[in-house]
């Protein structure tokens, strides 16, 4: 019985992983940004490393020789693994979410951007006026009341 639990702890400490956000080196030459956008990667070495101070705390103290104690280590390297996907997942997300906005913001090329652009195109090719500023729309305002 400790042989099977034992292979299922080798097992468990060798699938999974903990997950962390990293920086993806991607700079359009036409728009400088300030944030980066994310990647949600995996990295066994902390979880391995987790598993391995366990396992070597849980065989050292003499106190764990049933099966259930046993299961603790795989089972708490899969809750590591999971939480690290969760919070490194969110913030890859809230982070890429930043950086989207802002690339739609400051660059030419973006489809925002470009959308924009189309539409007032259109609306002055049929007579109408873009206001580009609040000094236009004063201008404008002034214009109607005389």
């Amino acid at each position: 019985m400790a042989y099977k639990i034992s292979i299922l702890v080798l097992l468990s400490l060798l699938t999974a992983g903990c997950f962390a956000p990293a920086i993806l080196t991607e700079k359009p030459p036409e728009c400088q940004l300030a944030t980066k956008k994310l990647k949600l990667t995996v990295s066994k070495d902390g979880s391995l490393l987790l598993g391995g101070i366990a396992l070597e705390g849980m065989l050292s103290s003499h106190n764990c020789h049933t099966p259930e104690c046993l299961l603790i280590i795989p089972l708490a390297t899969f809750a590591v693994s999971a939480t690290s996907m969760i919070v490194s997942g969110s913030i890859v997300v809230v982070g890429n979410s930043i950086h989207w906005i802002e690339k739609q913001g400051r660059c030419e090329s973006s489809v925002t951007r470009t959308f924009v652009s189309h539409l007032t195109d259109s609306i002055t090719a049929i007579g109408g006026k873009t206001i580009q500023s609040t000094t236009d729309l004063i201008t404008w305002f002034k214009q109607r009341l005389q």
